[in-house]
């Protein structure tokens, strides 16, 4: 019996090391249903009349037969503008329920989607953003998910996320958030926002970072060390977010940014291994569209994904 117990570890060793490489590595589905949501608080802080608020995660676990201990995790930033528009479910369960659980649950990948800090509509229309207001709504996006993934890596063992294998995707602002979150350095951060908000968290290992419809300040923020690779999908006939070159909303007294098409350009000029998808629509995709984009990025997923070796 004492021999055999070491053999019947390895054999079970070896057997979980295989449904690891044959369902998330190769292109076949785990046919997963989701479990029950689980929302977990990863941040406390004082709006501005001094309230406490909690910003929390949307966590969902697929069900299915499967043993593994720790499976690849999709994080996912939802969109909206960085407005607080979305009634009576807020905007990030939202996203785990429209987006995340639908298309990376079913692969076995374990999912969660991220709140972070929105505006009021009513304090952030159109003719009221300037370049103050916009960047520092973006710090305080980007200060949370940095947070929050921090959060997440810190109890991969309870969540069971293996965390070499750990995604981003985020639609619009999400993408924004999403793209600064991984390629922005701390020196690259402006003093002003730092001092005022405070610092980031530490960027954790990121494996790859799909952006639907996102932009980024400065191009010079892919030109690092930092080599993750990206997925950029982005409408040509965008009027919100550029999708080359531009400002967003039109508007331009802002900032110029730079969108999916420069991107994607930068990166393949930084060697960064990067692929884009450019359509013939807007800022919103189609449904005809969807099934199209969110096959590609479990393909690139699963491209990236760091698998045992057989």
């Amino acid at each position: 019996m004492k021999r055999s117990l070491p053999i019947l570890l390895s054999l079970l060793f070896c057997a979980n090391l295989q449904i690891f490489s044959q369902v998330f590595c190769q292109n076949t589905k785990a046919y997963s249903v989701a479990g029950t949501a689980e929302k977990y608080v990863y941040k406390t802080y004082q709006d501005k009349v001094g309230n406490e608020k909690k910003l929390h995660i949307s966590l969902v676990r697929p069900v299915d037969n499967l043993q593994v201990k720790k499976r690849p995790f999709v994080i996912g930033l939802q969109g909206s503008g960085f407005l607080n528009t979305c009634f009576p479910e807020p905007c990030y369960i939202k996203y785990s329920e429209n987006v995340l659980t639908p298309n990376f649950i079913q692969h076995g990948f374990i999912t969660a989607s991220i709140e972070y800090r929105l505006n009021s509509p009513f304090d952030f229309q159109s003719l009221k953003v300037n370049d103050e207001k916009l960047k520092e709504t973006h710090y305080k996006a980007l200060q949370d998910t940095r947070q929050a993934i921090k959060y997440i890596f810190e109890n991969a063992e309870k969540f069971g996320i293996d965390t070499n294998n750990v995604f981003l995707i985020g639609t619009s602002a999400g993408a924004i958030t999403a793209m600064h979150a991984v390629y922005l350095d701390d020196n690259e951060v402006p003093e002003d926002l730092s001092k005022k908000y405070g610092k980031l968290a530490n960027r954790e290992n990121i494996k790859g970072i799909i952006s639907l419809s996102g932009a980024i300040y400065d191009l010079s923020y892919l030109k690092g060390d930092e080599k993750t690779p990206l997925m950029i999908v982005h409408g040509k006939d965008d009027q919100i977010v550029p999708f080359d070159k531009g400002f967003y909303l039109k508007l331009k007294s802002l900032t110029p940014v730079f969108g999916g098409k420069a991107i994607y350009d930068e990166a393949i000029k930084q060697t960064i291994p990067a692929k884009g998808y450019f359509y013939d629509f807007g800022h919103a995709y189609p449904l005809r569209f969807q099934k199209d984009i969110y096959k590609n990025a479990n393909d690139f997923i699963r491209k990236y994904l760091t698998c045992p070796k057989s």
